[in-house]
């Protein structure tokens, strides 16, 4: 199947190449904040550039049709961008000129992923990562950090000097306090309790977990404390939890109380109202300290995560907030935060987006900008 596949990628290649921007990206929904700047960021810098965008597929027989269209557009393409692991991208011979870039969907790595994960219980068997040349073909990956910068080599298997310090669009829509300030008026425009919340001095707390295959995440444990401490400390409840589900769990959701699911709006713009986040192993931690939010980290499976998945990091080392092992003290870790000093966590894991000792910097990154012109296209 695959030998078939080069065989006909061979013939497209003969085909002219168009000035065109391939897009491709695991979001089966929407497109993301990163894809939708660099589509911004094309547009301004390449006019003459059209712009593909193309929603990939998980193997199956009707993703078939699909890899042909994949195909024509790679052999026909002046650059590509990605924003996970993309089957064509990695197994098929491009042509040498053809640069593609790895924007992976976080801004680094607390859990371990790609090549790093491979053999244990929620990563690729190594023999599929070799057959299918798992991450293989990127002329660059861009990254935010040091650490995620080591973590990347690693975990897509290519060399040192393939990650390059071009950090994420994302990281310019936090930084860009017009466009946060838009989304929080947006958000508490459609949660009016959000806006009573902050209007009573109350907290909004948001909880973002990571996905776990067939392992519910205890949404409504954490509501349930939630409940209890907020109501024995303020009669009106003024304080919040936001629940930001994978769109894919299906772990139990509380019902009626004042716990909000808050699906309506991505992770990102959530950021925009938060004052407190509480997680695990989810690499919103980086975005969160982007934004100068107190995060409590709440590990309650950390034994069995450990041996189906594994961590990129020390966990107790790096993670920058306290570590709690209740539903109880996570609410009152979360309830209770002081504003946090993130410069030396930012200094390690986003250093090339902040300034040398971890301060946010002065001037957005324009990481968009950036990763275009690594594509070194051809203008007019």
């Amino acid at each position: 199947m695959v030998g078939g596949a080069r065989t006909i990628y061979a013939a497209m290649k003969l085909l002219p190449v168009q000035r065109k921007v391939v897009l491709i990206t695991r979001e089966p929904k929407q497109i993301t904040v990163d894809f939708t700047l660099l589509q911004d960021a094309i547009r301004r810098k390449h006019p003459d550039h059209r712009i593909v965008v193309i929603k990939h597929k998980k193997l199956s027989p009707s993703y078939i049709p699909k890899a042909f269209r994949e195909m024509y557009h790679l052999a026909t393409c002046s650059g590509c961008l990605v924003d996970g692991y993309i089957i064509p991208v990695s197994i098929l011979n491009h042509r040498p000129e053809l640069r593609i870039g790895q924007i992976w969907h976080a801004l680094g790595a607390i859990k371990k992923f790609g090549h790093l994960a491979s053999g244990t219980k929620e990563g690729p068997h190594p023999r599929v990562a070799a057959t299918m040349r798992m991450h293989q073909n990127y002329t660059f990956v861009c990254a935010s950090g040091q650490v995620p910068a080591a973590i990347y080599t690693a975990a897509f298997g290519i060399p040192a000097e393939r990650v390059q310090p071009l950090g994420m669009p994302r990281i310019d829509y936090l930084l860009n306090e017009e466009i946060m300030g838009a989304k929080r008026e947006k958000i508490l425009n459609h949660y009016p309790r959000l806006r009573q919340t902050k209007k009573e001095g109350g907290r909004i707390v948001l909880y973002i977990p990571t996905f776990r295959r067939g392992q519910h995440i205890p949404y409504t444990k954490l509501a349930a404390a939630f409940a209890d401490h907020d109501g024995e400390t303020n009669d009106d409840g003024a304080n919040t939890l936001v629940l930001l589900p994978h769109p894919i769990d299906k772990s139990p959701l509380p019902e009626g109380g004042g716990t909000i699911i808050g699906t309506d709006f991505g992770v990102l713009d959530w950021l925009a109202v938060a004052d407190v986040v509480i997680t695990d192993y989810s690499a919103v931690t980086y975005e969160a300290t982007l934004r100068e939010i107190p995060t409590v980290f709440w590990p309650y499976d950390m034994n069995h995560y450990t041996k189906a998945r594994g961590l990129a990091v020390d966990y107790e080392a790096e993670v920058p907030g306290p570590i709690v092992s209740s539903a109880t003290e996570a609410v009152e870790a979360a309830l209770g935060a002081d504003r946090p000093d993130y410069r030396e966590f930012r200094a390690k894991h986003l250093s090339f987006v902040t300034e040398e000792n971890g301060s946010l910097p002065e001037g957005a990154p324009r990481c968009a900008d950036r990763i275009v012109d690594a594509l070194e296209l051809k203008s007019d």
